[in-house]
């Protein structure tokens, strides 16, 4: 018994390394909804892995609003980008969420936040997938604050 005991602590505890030792990552991000978050309105809500540096760059440049316009085009135009999906939620003003880790893979070179807000703006943020963060939806925009 104490055998069987000993195997399977080694195999928690292997598992519980596997992702470091893959190269991969876990990212923690939380999220608050303000009760006027989009000013009373639900927030699509989209988180990008990117593995190429051209496209994490030119992804940077676009506003939320062409992101969700264009972003089933940008997934036929990268069909190898997976990470493209990494996460799509839409959240509802003072809604209390709880989000699972996300695996980030090893090639993964960056990654951007998109909110779809009514008011004008970017609405968009740059953020390392290797640090853990918190998103805040506002009445009109949202804030971005590392976890670490």
């Amino acid at each position: 018994m104490k055998n069987i005991l000993l195997v399977f602590l080694a195999l928690v505890t292997l598992a519980n390394t596997v992702p470091e030792a893959s190269g991969q990552s876990q990212l923690v991000m939380k999220v608050n909804i303000a009760p006027d978050a989009n000013d009373g309105n639900p927030v699509a809500f989209d988180l990008v892995l990117v593995t190429d540096e051209t496209l994490l760059e030119e992804l940077s440049e676009i506003s939320a609003g062409e992101w969700f316009e264009k972003r089933n085009q940008y997934r036929l135009d990268y069909p190898d980008e997976t990470g493209l999906s990494a996460g799509s939620w839409e959240f509802a003003p003072g809604q209390d969420v709880a989000l699972e880790p996300i695996t980030v893979k090893r090639e993964i070179v960056g990654g951007i936040i998109f909110a779809n807000y009514f008011t004008p703006g970017e609405h968009r943020a740059v953020i390392d997938p290797r640090k853990s963060f918190a998103v805040t939806l506002g009445a009109e925009d949202f804030t971005v604050t590392s976890e670490e």
